[in-house]
């Protein structure tokens, strides 16, 4: 069911209930209400001919002939009826209207009831509604001229009440039809109207094609939440077309990237192949061969680890050490120890694995020596700022254009500069760099002056040494035994 039907129809359903209520509730407060005015009716009936009527000690007296009773005098569907009985059930008195022939009802109250039928019928199957009121009984000795008791019955029609309630049922039944038929058609096509920019936003995304360079959904200026999803969808549509394009970028430069050095490691051993060779020749050409196999294996891997997830680059097996004892231990034997210049301040302590802190380290050093000038020293600092355990690979090369600086971590970049000069690399190797980094839990940063080199900086968060936690765990521990 689509969200216009189901936003109409539970707004349709709860104006149904509403009206409902409302007819109810008033058709209720208008049937008390007139059944009230009834009943009032015959409580002044009842009172005028209590009027007409004396109580003496020797009975109750009627003086209907003495006083002139205006009640009943008319005949009609909507007059009052009235009959006085005595004692024992005869009739003292009528109303004049009570000769109607349509009107000729059983109403004989029961001998010492006090309560009359409430409802009654006459020949035309109209409904009447029934008062009685006694006067007396009176205690008498021997006869009397009066009877002993009266009993005043009077009947109020009801077909009045009865015709206003049905024409007012009618007119509820047909007002709420009318406000529910016109709120349905109002209210859908508000709905319509404003979930609008909504079914704009679902056809424009499923017309969406990864080929086209827009990558977008039209939005509305309406300032509500359906422009806000407007905008977020566009943001993530634009976060994701960046993430693509680096992914389309990425395969294009792996593709290109393996497919060279495989077609020269084809083309060497074809070339080997062609003739019989001295045995030196062989050596030479499979020294040619694994020299470009190791290459090409260093370009798989970094591949490799590229294209893990961020949540399989994670460092299970980090452990805590000297930072600065460490880059002194693993620069000692390195290639390039001649021309690196290591500053250390004092003990700071991270939690890294060693292997990967190991290649971070070689490929910032190696990146250094290929575009630095020949020579030239490199210096390696290793210092505490702010919290945070700093390692700086600094060289005095050309340093790296402006425009340049915000590429220099994607896989595969390489300057213009730096292919004119004929550096050898495939542009991978600050990309492991960033991804190690992020591993653990850093940051890299690099930051370059013309004609001054650039400078590397990997910040990672420092621990307290391995031992100051011991020594912690154990005042605490002593304080704690008696």
């Amino acid at each position: 069911m689509k969200l216009t039907t189901r936003l109409s129809a539970f707004f349709l359903a709860s104006l149904a209930i509403v009206l409902v209520g409302f007819s109810v509730a008033l058709f209720v407060s208008a049937r008390i209400y007139l059944h009230r005015q009834v009943d009032d009716r015959l409580a002044s009936a009842l009172a005028v001919l209590s009027a007409a009527a004396e109580v003496h000690p020797d009975g109750v007296e009627w003086e209907a002939s003495e006083r002139e009773l205006t009640l009943g005098q008319t005949h009609g569907p909507d007059r009052l009826r009235w009959i006085v009985f005595d004692g024992d059930g005869q009739v003292v008195d009528r109303s004049p209207n009570l000769d109607d022939p349509g009107f000729s009802p059983e109403w004989t109250p029961q001998l010492g009831s006090t309560k009359p039928p409430e409802r009654l019928r006459d020949r035309r199957g109209s409904a009447w509604k029934m008062a009685l009121r006694r006067l007396g009984p009176v205690d008498r000795a021997g006869d009397a001229p009066y009877p002993r008791e009266l009993i005043l019955t009077v009947a109020a029609p009801l077909a009045p009440v009865e015709l206003t309630l049905g024409t007012l049922s009618l007119f509820l039944v047909g007002v709420s039809l009318a406000v529910w038929s016109v709120a349905a058609i109002l209210g859908r096509w508000m709905v319509r109207r404003a979930l609008a920019p909504l079914t704009q936003l679902v056809r424009s995304a499923q017309e969406l094609d990864a080929t086209d360079p827009g990558w977008s959904l039209p939005t509305t200026a309406t300032g509500d939440e359906l422009d806000d999803l407007g905008r977020a969808f566009n943001d993530l549509l634009a976060r994701l077309r960046v993430a693509f394009e680096r992914q389309r970028r990425f395969s294009s430069d792996a593709s290109h990237q393996l497919r060279t050095p495989l077609t020269a490691l084809v083309g060497q051993i074809e070339v080997a192949l062609r003739r019989d060779r001295e045995p030196e020749e062989y050596r030479r050409v499979m020294g040619l061969l694994r020299g470009q196999a190791r290459g090409l294996a260093q370009i798989v891997e970094a591949l490799l680890f590229l294209g893990r997830a961020d949540s399989e680059a994670g460092l299970p097996e980090a452990t805590p050490l000297d930072l600065a004892a460490w880059i002194a231990g693993h620069l000692g034997g390195h290639p390039l120890a001649g021309t690196i210049a290591v500053e250390a301040n004092g003990p700071v302590w991270v939690r890294a694995h060693a292997p990967l802190l190991a290649q971070l380290v070689d490929n910032l050093l190696d990146n250094a020596a290929k575009y630095g000038h020949p020579g030239e020293t490199i210096v390696v600092r290793v210092d505490d700022e702010a919290g945070s355990a700093r390692l700086v690979v600094e060289d005095h090369g050309p340093g790296i254009e402006p425009v340049d600086l915000p590429r220099v971590f994607e896989p595969f970049f390489r300057s213009i500069h730096a292919r004119r000069r004929g550096r050898q690399g495939v542009g991978l190797g600050l990309a492991v760099v960033q991804r190690i980094a992020t591993a653990f839990g850093g940051t890299i940063a690099v930051e370059s002056v013309a004609g001054q080199g650039c400078r590397f900086v990997l910040k990672l968060p420092r621990i307290d040494p391995p031992d100051a936690e011991l020594r912690v765990g154990q005042v605490v521990l002593a304080g704690l035994l008696p």
